[in-house]
């Protein structure tokens, strides 16, 4: 005669999936069920945790977007300026392509992040080079300017790195 074993399952209490009742640990989101107080508060205290740095990292990816759309318009404003004290119809159109492409990844960002914050970034540091390499003076100038625009976008580049490794992570 065969031996069945038969558990008895109840649902977990916090994400509302079957568990057996014998269990301490919810094996879909880690809850007590079972636990001890301490255990309980100590799981509600890591997912509050957990949902503040997500929300400061929604905030530091979302600074780094309004950054991205900042010199955007920093390029069309500096574009057109440039293009009334010199004339040249190809430094204008070189100015709005790069605040296209800002526009562009400041959009995309709200999809992929990181991509595009990284994207972003290497597209400034280029800029800044290639104008360095033409004229050094301009890698002084605006360089508080310059350090806040890398910085924003450093942070939010870390913040969306982070978030993204912990999608990954978790089960």
């Amino acid at each position: 005669m065969e031996n069945i074993i038969s558990y008895k399952e109840s649902l977990c209490s916090f994400c509302k999936k079957p568990i057996q009742s014998d269990v301490v640990f919810c094996s879909h989101c880690g809850h007590p069920e079972n636990g001890t107080d301490k255990e309980r508060a100590q799981f509600f205290a890591k997912r509050a945790i957990a949902k503040k740095r997500k929300i400061d990292a929604k905030n530091k990816i979302s600074s780094a977007r309004n950054t991205l759309f900042v010199l955007a318009g920093m390029m069309v404003l500096f574009g057109i300026i440039n293009h009334g004290n010199s004339n040249s119809v190809l430094d204008l159109g070189i100015n709005l392509f790069f605040a296209f492409m800002y526009v562009v990844l400041g959009f995309w960002s709200e999809q992929k992040a990181l991509i595009a914050l990284l994207i972003g970034l290497f597209l400034y540091v280029t800029l800044i080079v290639i104008n360095a390499i033409i004229d050094p003076v301009t890698l002084v100038k605006g360089i508080i300017w310059k350090v806040i625009i890398i910085s924003y976008l450093g942070k939010g580049i870390y913040s969306a790195l982070e978030t993204k490794n912990k999608e990954d992570n978790s089960f």
